[in-house]
């Protein structure tokens, strides 16, 4: 087969965090397409090193190998969860479907920290944005990010999120896995700490009293909690620190999404992994004693206060904070900030961008035809 070769119009082509593995926006759009057309599409995973938790109906192919280049160049579509290869020519009759990796976020992202940006990865994101066909957003404030903050000026489409699935709907089957995969016993549960990486790599602000938080929220919500960590997947490499031996080591665990539908109670920071978390309506609450340093960094589209999560600075305010949760002050505040957002998602994003794919495949269809 030469790079010349006609494209298949079944054949979608998915890129998980710089092939990282098969999870994120990718992985509930592919589990949608085989739902819904069963062995109907030639589903192509591009991977750093093979992910054994993908399904059979996934076709893996190392990312930097030249056959990834030849799948890339035969795809009817490219579906990717950060920015396109940069190694194919994109063809008119090929369609990209930019997935970004998060569904909303108070960090500031793309052209609106360019100055934060290396220069290669500003020219790369321009590039990759006048290749793209199609985005989607939930709310909003991200519809409003991408058309102005992605070089992006193509039509953003009002949908779920695909990856949001688990989290709005449930899935009892994720919680036992990531229970089993953890070694959590069953009458336990669980809560999960899960910051964002520092611009200078440190993890000295990751330090708190886990062990008071643990008997913190075992006193207030009456269970039994084990107390796991996630590090972020940008210093997911680096030696753990000494203060957090001894507890679960969540890092490798990939499907992030897998991991919150089993959460029960969640700690992070600045990151957006936390309003993914407020998806599920469980306890969620933010640790920031670096903000003034931070906020410096990158800035946020909202503020700590216009979050739903109570915020502490110190690790007796994060404790305090978890002793007098209120659950309906707390739904309150998800309301609202929901409303703030203008955020609408009903849990079947996957399917929606699935049937957009499922038009498209048809010899000749465009975007415009779709979207009317």
């Amino acid at each position: 087969m030469s790079l010349a070769s006609r494209t298949q119009f079944n054949k979608v082509v998915l890129m998980c965090n710089v092939g990282r593995g098969y999870l994120g926006n990718p992985k509930y759009i592919a589990e949608a397409l085989q739902r819904l057309c069963p062995n109907e599409f030639d589903l192509v995973l591009l991977v750093n090193e093979e992910d054994r938790t993908a399904p059979s109906y996934i076709r893996q192919v190392r990312r930097t190998s030249f056959a990834a280049q030849q799948e890339l160049a035969t795809a009817r579509f490219w579906v990717d969860n950060v920015r396109s290869p940069r190694y194919v020519l994109k063809r008119s009759d090929q369609i990209y479907i930019h997935t970004w990796h998060c569904y909303i976020s108070p960090k500031r992202v793309e052209r609106d920290v360019k100055d934060h940006l290396e220069p290669e990865y500003v020219d790369y994101a321009k590039a990759d944005g006048a290749l793209t066909d199609l985005m989607f957003a939930d709310n909003d404030l991200y519809e409003n990010v991408y058309r102005t903050a992605f070089w992006y000026d193509g039509p953003v489409v009002r949908c779920g999120v695909p990856r949001n699935r688990p989290l709005i709907l449930g899935d009892e089957e994720a919680r036992l896995k990531v229970r089993r995969a953890l070694g959590v016993d069953d009458d336990a549960s669980i809560c999960l700490y899960a910051p964002t990486f520092r611009a200078d790599w440190s993890v000295d602000q990751y330090r708190f009293d886990f062990d008071a938080f643990i008997r913190a929220i075992s006193e207030r919500f009456g269970k039994d909690y084990v107390f796991a960590y996630r590090l972020h997947p940008n210093i997911a490499k680096l030696t753990r620190p000494e203060f957090l031996n001894g507890y679960l080591d969540a890092t490798d665990y990939l499907d992030a999404q897998e991991l919150l539908a089993a959460t029960d109670v969640m700690v992070s920071d600045y990151s957006s992994i936390l309003e993914d978390f407020a998806l599920t309506g469980r306890p969620g609450f933010v640790y920031a004693p670096d903000f003034d340093a931070y906020s410096c960094d990158r800035g946020f589209y909202y503020s700590l206060e216009d979050r739903p999560f109570s915020v502490a600075r110190t690790s007796d305010e994060l404790i305090a904070n978890a002793r007098g949760f209120d659950e309906m002050d707390y739904r309150k505040a998800l309301d609202r900030f929901f409303s703030l957002i203008g955020f609408q998602d009903d849990g079947h994003g996957d399917e929606q961008v699935a049937q957009m794919i499922i038009s498209l495949s048809k010899n000749g269809s465009t975007v415009g035809d779709i979207l009317g």
